[in-house]
């Protein structure tokens, strides 16, 4: 009897059955991928193109050094304390500048030096190039104070999670105790303690910094001086006459390179307001100016 055909048959079937086996195999393999595609996409609506990798690395980073986040990022504590000795019954004005430094702080500088008052100052870190530092370190020479912004102002990836603030913030503070030999205990949200970004992280965030050290200070007045195309005009009515009805206003300014309109009306503000009978301080002076909601 032939047992060709059987045979035949059989080795048919094998082959089949390998066929679907290799088939089930690339099929899989082809779900996975298109998960890992999906993860990977809505990662990058979170923490916003080009920053995942860093947002992953961050975390890999911690794990292999068997890290806590309350153990990472060593050099992000506050060296210097808030004293907050201000006599609150005074009528006391808080001028502030964010985003610089850039060369519109030296012309800032130059009014503050002329009318002989003192101001706080929250700078970027990657504003702090050659010009930057000696900018820096003349304001803080001339009794004014500094504070910590941020280093890229990339709210996606500062707000993104309590690592990514956290290494944010670690990288300006290694540029000032590099600069200054001291990381200042001020601190500003970009676009404040309530901002649609930090929204989901702003406790977790504000808990570890404290326990840093740090402070953070929002305005209860701002001359909108950053915010679409302003005007002499509109920057003046944005803080007249609403900043008389704080006895301790916080002025929010601007001193980066676009901002140029701010020192062009620093004169006026700061005459209106000593006819007004303010005195002018530091933030350091001043119990924390927080955003209520």
């Amino acid at each position: 009897m032939n047992s060709t055909p059987k045979r035949f048959g059989m080795e048919e079937k094998l082959r089949e059955q390998k066929i679907v086996r290799i088939l089930t195999i690339l099929l899989a393999l082809l779900v996975a991928r298109l998960a890992m595609v999906n993860r990977g996409n809505e990662e990058k609506a979170v923490y916003g193109e080009g920053n995942v990798e860093q947002q992953e690395m961050q975390e890999e980073e911690q794990k292999e050094m068997g890290m806590s986040i309350t153990d990472a990022y060593p050099l992000l504590y506050a060296t210097q304390p808030v004293q907050m000795e201000h006599n609150t019954e005074e009528k006391t004005v808080f001028l502030t500048f964010d985003d610089g430094p850039s060369r519109n702080t030296e012309k800032v500088l130059d009014l503050l030096q002329q009318y002989n008052i003192k101001a706080t100052f929250f700078v970027i870190g990657m504003n702090l190039t050659e010009d930057g530092i000696l900018c820096l370190k003349r304001a803080v020479e001339e009794g004014h104070v500094i504070g910590l912004h941020t280093e890229t102002h990339d709210y996606k990836q500062l707000y993104s999670s309590l690592a990514g603030f956290l290494s944010d913030y670690h990288k300006l503070s290694e540029r000032l105790l590099d600069v200054l030999g001291q990381c200042p205990a001020l601190f500003r949200f970009p676009g404040g303690s309530y901002n649609m970004y930090a929204k989901e992280t702003k406790e977790e965030i504000v808990e570890e910094m404290e326990r840093r050290g740090f402070v953070y200070y929002d305005w209860n007045v701002s001359g909108e001086d950053s915010v679409g195309t302003p005007t002499a005009y509109s920057i003046k009515s944005n803080i007249f006459p609403a900043v008389y009805e704080q006895k301790q206003p916080v002025i929010l300014l601007h001193d980066s390179a676009a901002t140029s309109l701010t020192v062009d009306v620093l004169p006026f503000i700061i005459e209106e307001l000593q006819k007004a009978g303010y005195t002018f301080d530091t933030l350091d002076h001043r119990e924390p100016c927080q955003f209520s909601w």
